[in-house]
């Protein structure tokens, strides 16, 4: 878990996607070729992370209590659960600094097409062979044509 004085930081080398017609995103590990299916509410915490808006388990919570009316005990928790699962996965990882203010700024919120919050989720695949959403074979072939270098 994310302690006081860790920002997060989310793999660079990962591609992803998101599918409007389901509120569903896919993240791509180019390095071993895993992908991940995320939930509407993992959606938006990995276009936080990664857009550099937030990017402290704090921060997280505050825009998700905010943004869905959540109660902050219950956001933070689930929020913290979510964190370990990416980080366990080596799609993020905590990096300590000693800078106190940094861990207190939130960034103003961007216009974000928010869904029914529901906790946010990670469903993990082993291989690209196993996608069959519509349109991800594209990704798939590119990804396998370039070794995850595309």
């Amino acid at each position: 878990m994310p302690g006081v004085n860790h920002r997060i930081v989310t793999k660079e080398q990962t591609s992803f996607t998101e599918l409007l017609d389901n509120r569903e995103g896919i993240i791509l590990d180019l390095e071993n070729l895993h992908y991940f299916t995320l939930n509407g509410s993992a959606i938006i915490i990995w276009k936080l992370l990664r857009s550099g808006d937030c990017d402290s388990a704090d921060q997280l919570t505050a825009r998700l209590v905010d943004s869905f009316g959540l109660d902050p005990e219950r956001a933070f928790v689930e929020i913290n659960s979510f964190l370990d699962e990416l980080k366990n996965q080596g799609l993020v990882s905590f990096v300590e600094f000693r800078d106190e203010a940094v861990s207190a700024k939130i960034a103003p919120p961007h216009e974000i097409s928010l869904p029914a919050y529901v906790p946010p989720t990670l469903r993990v695949s082993e291989s690209l062979s196993q996608v069959t959403l519509s349109g991800s074979s594209t990704v798939a072939t590119a990804a396998i044509a370039t070794g995850g270098n595309g």
